[in-house]
């Protein structure tokens, strides 16, 4: 997702974290893939790849599937100037319906004249 300079505060990337959030807690997993791509798809479809990634997360947790999405809004922190090209990093742990969570990552990195935001990672965490 490409975004402005002007776009790249803490709330403003925080209701873009919510906005993937909610997608993939309602299961529109095409418009999530569509919207943000998958870092980690390799050779793979994007919207497979989430679903895999995601089925594998739950799975790891014994969960069946995701549950609501979070009151809270997803963490937003910046990276000093390292050298890698990232900018910030987009958080959010969501609730199964175990006793665990699934983790959301999204990385904001510049591209030209403005972002780009892109789904990172979904990992099980317990």
């Amino acid at each position: 997702m490409k975004i402005t300079d002007d776009q790249a505060g803490e709330r403003a990337l925080a209701e873009i974290g919510s906005t993937a959030v909610r997608m993939i807690c309602s299961g529109d997993l095409r418009a999530l893939g569509a919207q943000f791509g998958y870092a980690v798809a390799f050779d793979r479809d994007t919207v497979v790849a989430i679903g895999d990634d995601l089925a594998l997360s739950l799975a790891d947790l014994g969960a069946s599937g995701l549950g609501p999405p979070p009151a809270e809004a997803p963490a937003v922190s910046y990276f000093s100037d390292n050298g890698l090209g990232r900018f910030a990093l987009i958080e959010q742990y969501i609730p199964t319906d175990s006793a665990g969570h699934v983790l959301l990552e999204l990385i904001v990195s510049p591209r030209g004249p403005g972002k780009q935001v892109t789904l990172e990672g979904i990992s099980a965490s317990p």
